[in-house]
């Protein structure tokens, strides 16, 4: 998250290593987006894959809001705008690193295909696949001279977009605090500030009620013949 610059009233002032960790979120972002978007090119649609690219795409728009409104243009700046942000980061990067960290345990450990026909698949079942009837066979992808068939690799490209994306989850908390008592810090001292002032004006004593002159006709006295 970058730092603030000064430029509006309501800016939340943050450290300056702030920066660096907005910088960090960004490059986390452009590589599970690409480690999720090269695995979902081998596996296919899933959900967990799905949420991973939504996620790492609103983390570069944020990024861009935060960008704009702090260094060109500061009428943008809105504090409960970025809180929001920051709580929308935190929580849906908790959802994508359990989606993928789930869809990597699920298919990490499997390395046998069965099927009849054309089917081909990894079995996840309590019972053995010779109990329905399937039986053994090769893999459609045959691994590499020492290495593993590109399923394998679409594995490990989703568990590498795990880790990072666990790490993105642990900087936006990280922000989301700083950011949450940088932002009750400010509206305490603007409160106290505020009845300070209100404390200090000197009070005006009310103006004396301007007395009434009464004009008095002169009297005339009757003389007495």
């Amino acid at each position: 998250m970058a730092t603030a610059q000064g430029h509006h009233t309501d800016v939340v002032p943050m450290p300056k290593w702030s920066r660096w960790v907005g910088f960090a979120r960004v490059a986390l972002a452009i590589l599970v987006l690409g480690f999720t978007a090269a695995a979902c090119s081998i596996w296919g649609v899933f959900p967990a894959f799905g949420i991973a690219l939504f996620t790492s795409c609103a983390t570069l728009l944020i990024f861009g809001y935060y960008i704009i409104a702090l260094s060109h243009k500061p009428a943008l700046y809105n504090r409960w705008v970025v809180l929001g942000l920051e709580v929308f980061g935190v929580f849906f990067w908790l959802v994508s690193f359990a989606l993928l960290a789930n869809w990597t345990s699920r298919f990490n450990g499997f390395n046998r295909w069965y099927g009849n026909g054309d089917s081909y698949g990894f079995w996840n079942a309590p019972y053995s696949p010779e109990d329905v009837g399937f039986s053994k066979r090769a893999p459609r992808f045959r691994p590499k001279k020492g290495g593993h068939s590109n399923r394998h690799v679409g594995v490990a490209l989703a568990g590498t977009a795990t880790g990072l994306g666990g790490l993105e989850f642990f900087l936006y908390s990280v922000t989301l605090l700083v950011f949450g008592l940088a932002l009750h810090k400010q509206r305490t001292e603007l409160r106290a500030a505020t009845t300070a002032d209100r404390t200090a004006r000197p009070v005006e004593p009310a103006a004396e009620p301007e007395a009434e002159v009464v004009e008095q006709k002169p009297v005339i006295a009757a003389e007495t013949v």
